[in-house]
């Protein structure tokens, strides 16, 4: 009788389950089967060898080295004021951050913040570009070195989960209303809006991908923003041991320089791309 029970019940729960996605599909179309193509696509990474990404250490110095901006860097104090800052917002409003935090999804590394918060405050950028938002740690991260900065703006494309309509209305938590003066939030998937946004900026400086981690995903996103990214800019992706779309770009591109490196708890992998600058005299960032 047991074994009837239980599988009696996870057949309503599939079934519920099942029900939920098609109401989420009716009412967004194009989002919704985008979302279960990124499913189906993340069940194929899944299935593939792994790529042999080689972590790098120490890889902040080498970042910084690539930027030719000063190690040790100057700016780490700062960064650790915005960081606890951020974490203890979101935990006044009883929200746990971490790894599968945000309903299965994680919130930002404390190294992946690090490294947003000096590319943006080493590269001084105009236009930032971010896929993936959940809470919101590295959005925080970037939009308080712009401020600091005295200029700049972030546009952030995320696609809220379809399903779980309180998590999506965590969205940006971690974002105070004095920051969001410089903050464009766009609702969607990036395979709907990235290609819009990219053409109407023309140029950016750096971009951030943490949005759906599959190899199906990334190489769209970084097709889609490499040519628009300008010399001695950066990209910065997270999860990339999850696919091997990094490293087919960089086998790809054999000029690009590159840091690859383990997350704050060892759990991931980041990766930290330059377009290289012209030839010509380098001045050293400040």
């Amino acid at each position: 009788m047991r074994i009837v029970a239980r599988a009696t019940t996870r057949s309503f729960s599939r079934f519920g389950y099942a029900a939920r996605a098609a109401k989420a599909i009716a009412a967004q179309p194009y989002e919704g089967v985008e979302r279960t193509l990124e499913r189906l696509a993340e069940r194929r990474d899944r299935r593939r060898p792994p790529w042999p990404y080689r972590p790098a250490e120490p890889c902040e110095e080498r970042v910084h080295d690539l930027l030719g901006a000063p190690w040790p860097c100057d700016e780490q104090e700062g960064f650790e004021q915005v960081w606890d800052a951020a974490s203890a917002d979101l935990a006044a409003r009883g929200l746990r951050v971490g790894r599968g935090a945000f309903g299965g999804w994680d919130d930002a590394d404390v190294r992946l913040g690090r490294l947003a918060w000096c590319l943006a405050r080493h590269l001084r950028p105009e236009r930032i570009v971010e896929t993936g938002v959940a809470r919101g740690l590295t959005t925080r991260v970037l939009l308080e070195a712009l401020e600091r900065n005295g200029g700049g703006r972030l546009w952030s494309i995320d696609l809220p989960p379809l399903l779980e309509h309180g998590l999506a209305e965590e969205t940006g938590a971690a974002v105070p209303e004095s920051l969001r003066e410089r903050w464009t939030l766009l609702r969607g998937s990036s395979r709907r809006l990235l290609g819009g946004l990219v053409a109407g900026l023309g140029q950016i400086e750096i971009f951030v991908h943490d949005s759906m981690h599959t190899a199906r995903n990334v190489r769209f996103e970084l097709e889609c923003v490499w040519p628009a990214l300008a010399p001695g800019g950066a990209a910065l992706i997270d999860d990339v041991e999850r696919n091997v779309a990094t490293g087919r770009f960089l086998q790809a591109h054999p000029e690009t320089p590159a840091v690859i490196s383990t997350s704050g708890d060892g759990a991931v992998l980041i990766a930290c791309l330059v377009k290289r600058l012209p030839p010509g005299p380098r001045t050293e960032r400040r």
